[in-house]
């Protein structure tokens, strides 16, 4: 008789495999023997020693049983995982994941080609799946090196690395529609931006919105790519009347508060 063998893997050594390896430990028989088979390192590596210990009991006859906490820890490529399920089939050994839709297999199951529909259909789930998973972290590591996905802003493009650059003349002449609006109370949307050339509806919607509208007209914004990009451009300067205007007016408002505090 052999015994039933708990698997569990996190990616990285600042993640904790004990919630899956309590949680399998809890759907084995107190009076069962087990074994656990537990490691670090990425799901996209089939060469972990674990798992190839683990393949090895199974050939030999010594397991009976494979408990995991989501099929995923055995392997993030489909075709390992595909192997991995045929080698459980071949020698007779129930599989069992606990948190996805995984079917599980039973050693004395009469009904395996209703199984094989299951699994099939499971696969196809999974590699989507992990088509998911790769697209989410690519955009993570995009944006974690400052590059930008999607539409740039108005006046922005990117290059051929994905990194946001200015386009001058479009930024400039964002501004100075924006710096029109807020010095002439008598122009319109529409009158400044046939002046400026920029897309009315573009003008609208930023005009609109105080933070876009903060970016253009003093170049402030949360977002530091938007800020690198702003300032290595030689062209683009925010040094207008109207930003001036609001620096005496903000240190007005502090000369009253400290008279007021006075």
């Amino acid at each position: 008789m052999g015994h039933t063998a708990i698997y569990a893997r996190v990616s990285t050594d600042s993640q904790d495999s004990t919630r899956q390896l309590e949680e399998c430990r809890a759907e084995i028989n107190d009076d069962e023997p087990f074994e656990v088979y537990a490691e670090t390192g990425s799901g996209a590596d089939p060469d972990r020693p674990e798992i190839n210990r683990l393949i090895d009991d199974i050939k030999s006859g010594d397991v009976d049983c494979v408990v995991v906490w989501e099929i995923s820890r055995i392997s993030r490529n489909l075709a390992f995982t595909a192997q991995f399920i045929e080698l459980c089939v071949e020698n007779e050994v129930e599989l069992h994941s606990l948190n996805d839709i995984f079917p599980r297999i039973r050693a004395d199951s009469d009904i395996m080609q209703e199984m094989v529909g299951k699994i099939a259909a499971w696969m196809m789930e999974f590699e989507r799946e992990m088509i998911r998973e790769r697209i989410k972290s690519g955009i993570r590591n995009a944006r974690s090196q400052g590059k930008w996905l999607g539409r740039p802003p108005y006046g922005f493009t990117t290059d051929d690395d994905g990194y946001l650059i200015v386009e001058s003349e479009e930024y400039l002449n964002m501004q100075t529609a924006l710096e029109i609006l807020e010095t002439d109370d008598d122009m319109s949307i529409s009158a400044a931006a046939r002046h400026t050339g920029v897309p009315k509806s573009s003008l609208s919607r930023i005009y609109k919105d105080e933070e876009r509208r903060k970016l253009y007209l003093f170049g402030e914004v949360d977002d530091s790519r938007i800020v690198d990009a702003v300032e290595n451009d030689d062209d683009v300067t925010h040094d207008s009347e109207l930003v001036e205007l609001r620096k005496r007016i903000e240190n007005l408002e502090e000369t009253v508060e400290r008279a007021v505090g006075e």
